[in-house]
């Protein structure tokens, strides 16, 4: 059996908002699409999975290990929360982040049991420098913050997040942007402008100028343009259907894209005289097996069995053009990707 990442780095993680007394949440989403000894996907069925959190090297040791039992989707994507199993040894909470690095190991049983198959795994990056920041006794502590109204089961009931001059808050059925515009070089007066979400919010990211909250059905991008001298505009919504099951989602320093595993929509504002104009989408159909994604600080890649899909933009007079993608057919199985950053 082999257990291929649906996102970055083979292994996609993104922190959850369940409270935690004065302490970062203490688990991660986990999404891998499985394949068999033939390369055909696991679909639609129960699989057994241990997962191990290794310090050093993949051969290190393991400083916490839980299982699960998880049912594949039609298209072979498993999903749990790391942290959220059952435990074997070890603690989240007893894991010293700044002592790494540490990586995940995956083990799966097909027939849904615990005779585990290991099949490598990758480095733990952001998520633990996280978890490390969030609990290092850095600075004052601050009040605890109330809980959210219960939302969808495996969602977040409600989240904010950030992109350069704004705030997004979401909820499981509408987005709240808040932010400033400027003119005469100062900034005006904060105003909120919301936008109802369509199917079941699946997770939000950000990269420095634009926020992208996705569902099942679409993706709603904000952000703002700018006019004058780097003046920033009134923000805006600006949203696309999306075809195919949802994988997840990448971002680099002034783009982002949602992958299904059909598609690939990419959200990107590009440059006028040195302003950022107005946000778009563009987006390219996928040949193949979605396997996983990267992104570097000025390019995104999706990779399947049989291609690979960059999105970038180049640049004119040190303007940043419309957004392009391109892509190159693969010979062999990937083994890894691997980005600049």
């Amino acid at each position: 059996m082999r257990i291929l990442s649906a996102s970055s780095f083979l292994i996609a993680f993104s922190l959850l908002t369940t409270p935690a007394r004065a302490q970062a949440p203490e688990r991660m989403s986990y999404q891998a699409v499985v394949r068999d000894a033939n390369d055909a996907l696991v679909t639609t069925g129960p699989i057994g999975m241990r997962i191990s959190v290794v310090q050093g090297s993949l051969q290190g040791t393991p400083v916490y290990v839980e299982t699960h039992a998880v049912t594949t989707n039609a298209n072979g994507l498993a999903t749990l929360e790391i942290g959220g199993g059952q435990v074997v040894s070890g603690s989240m909470t007893g894991i010293d982040w700044s002592t790494g690095p540490y990586f995940l190991r995956t083990e799966a049983d097909p027939a849904g049991g615990t005779n585990y198959s290991i099949d490598g795994g990758s480095q733990l990056l952001s998520v633990p420098y996280a978890l490390h920041a969030a609990n290092s006794g850095v600075g004052p502590q601050g009040p605890a913050g109330a809980p959210g109204v219960q939302g969808p089961p495996g969602q977040p009931a409600c989240a904010t997040i950030r992109a350069g001059n704004a705030i997004v808050l979401y909820t499981s059925t509408n987005a709240y942007g808040f932010y400033q515009s400027e003119s005469g070089g100062g900034f005006n007066n904060a105003q909120w402008t919301s936008t109802s979400l369509s199917g079941t919010v699946l997770g939000a990211i950000a990269c420095e100028n634009t926020i992208v909250i996705y569902t099942t059905t679409n993706a709603y991008g904000f952000y703002q343009g700018e006019s004058g001298t780097n003046l920033l505009n009134s923000a805006q919504w600006n949203s696309t259907s999306l075809s195919g099951n949802v994988l997840g989602a990448e971002a680099n320093k002034n783009q982002i894209v949602v992958y299904t595993s059909t598609n690939g929509y990419g959200f990107f504002q590009g440059q006028s005289g040195g302003n950022l104009n107005s946000a778009q989408w563009t987006s390219t159909s996928f040949g193949g097996n979605v396997l996983g994604a990267a992104s570097s600080r000025h390019q995104i890649m999706v990779y399947t069995d049989a291609n690979a899909y960059g999105l970038y933009q180049a640049q004119s007079s040190g303007n940043f053009n419309v957004a392009q993608w391109t892509s190159t057919s693969i010979s062999g199985t990937p083994i890894d990707i691997i980005p600049l950053k």
